[in-house]
């Protein structure tokens, strides 16, 4: 199979394309966005929209100008964005890279001259069809209008507002208010709330024990789950069996035994039954994963081996919060991963905690996020939905009209062949 000379002048301008990315990427180094922050990414938006209704118009006189958006153009720019978007997911994404993978770009996706050129190409392309198609309306094509407008508009997004974007991570300690953070740069940045951390709450998945080489530090990939007392499991040729377990605990002073405790640096702990299924050697004793408090207990299991307990993980953890505004007044949320609070245009996130206290941690790490663009961004979601629900209901009205057409055609056809049959007849 062969290109059309169309094809082949499509495809080439993409590699044209692609070789003046590396050279911009080798001369200059990686791309940088910051000159679309706000207010200039809105400003170049405009700009860039204008410029698109400008190509479509001239178009007509300048005949070369059809080549940038015509259905060469279009495959192709599709096309080369999926080769190359197939190129760096097969890459490692490390901005740290050295070497030909580095020095091209390729470890760096977002950063990458080439891959941002070619997106701003297929973006234009597919923009100046939304021009041409808003132009000259076809109800029958609504679908495909609403849907090339969302996927143009999600586009526009991500290439002038991504710079617009303003994250600041704040850390908040229990009752004491801040309202100073610090960029991706590091730099202090002043929001326009304050933000008191009520209370910081976690749910762990059950402990674990798992046996420990003291030599080489290694632990068994097998481990047993202390869900309840009385469970067995063996692991790498040891019985273990739980006697004993308690969720919050304290380790007595000058003893190695655990007691029931329920106030701040209480952890897990378990009191095991350890046999050697081979040696039938026995050892028993407490075991604990400690916390900022206390120090782990391990059961040691001859001179090499022990029982160990690693810290519990997260399982869940919010923080309960009040906000102050600009104006004085007092808002409550529960944040957690994944459930922001909102507030205005800022929505703040759960991002971290205090480690090391774990369940008992004082403050709270959160990321407060402000997009302008978002409500572009949900407008364009919702676009998207709109064409699918269009594409349904209209589905059905084009089988319709389509079998209106046949069975219009269907008598033509019966009485072309009947007169065909007479003519046949008298001869």
């Amino acid at each position: 199979m062969t290109l059309q000379w169309g094809y082949k002048q499509a495809f080439l301008r993409c590699a044209l394309l692609f070789v003046v990315g590396v050279a911009l990427q080798i001369a200059f180094g990686d791309f940088s966005n910051r000159f679309l922050r706000q207010p200039w990414g809105l400003i170049f938006a405009i700009n860039y929209l204008y410029l698109l209704v400008v190509i479509y118009v001239q178009s007509d006189k300048w005949k070369w100008m059809r080549q940038i958006y015509d259905h060469h153009a279009m495959i192709s720019t599709l096309s080369s964005m999926v080769i190359l978007t197939i190129i760096f997911g097969l890459t490692r994404q490390d901005p740290d890279t050295e070497g030909i993978v580095g020095m091209l770009g390729f470890s760096r996706m977002t950063s990458s001259w080439s891959f941002n050129i070619l997106l701003v190409y297929f973006m234009t392309a597919l923009g100046v069809n939304v021009v041409q198609d808003l132009h000259r309306w076809r109800q029958r094509r609504l679908a495909a209008i609403i849907s090339h407008l969302a996927v143009f508009t999600i586009l526009c997004v991500g290439t002038f507002g991504s710079a617009g974007k303003e994250r600041v991570t704040i850390t908040t300690s229990l009752d004491k208010a801040a309202h100073i953070g610090r960029d991706k740069a590091g730099n202090s940045m002043e929001l326009p709330f304050a933000i008191t951390l009520k209370e910081f709450t976690m749910e762990e998945y059950p402990a674990k024990l798992y046996i420990l080489d003291t030599k080489t530090e290694q632990s068994s990939k097998e481990y047993l789950l202390v869900e309840e007392e009385g469970l067995t499991q063996e692991i790498d040729g040891w019985r273990i069996e739980v006697i004993k377990s308690l969720d919050m605990a304290g380790a007595i002073p000058g003893q190695a035994e655990f007691r029931e405790m329920k106030h701040v640096g209480a952890a897990p702990a378990v009191y095991v039954k350890a046999e050697n299924v081979k040696s039938r050697q026995k050892y028993e004793g407490w075991v604990s994963c400690g916390s900022h408090i206390f120090e782990p207990s391990f059961l040691r299991l001859g001179e090499r081996y022990a029982v160990a307990m690693p810290r519990r993980e997260a399982k869940r953890y919010l923080s309960r919060i009040v906000v102050i505004d600009s104006e004085g007044e007092s808002h409550r949320f529960n944040v957690e991963v994944n459930h922001p609070a909102t507030l205005g245009s800022w929505k703040i996130y759960q991002v971290g905690y205090d480690t090391a206290r774990g369940r008992w941690s004082t403050h709270s790490v959160l990321e407060c996020v402000r997009d302008g663009w978002y409500p572009v961004t949900h407008c364009a979601l919702w676009l998207t939905l709109l064409a699918g629900v269009v594409m349904f209901l209209t589905a059905g009205g084009r089988k319709v009209a389509k079998s209106k057409r046949e069975t219009k055609k269907q008598p033509l056809a019966n009485a072309k062949s009947a007169t065909k049959h007479r003519k046949e007849g008298k001869r």
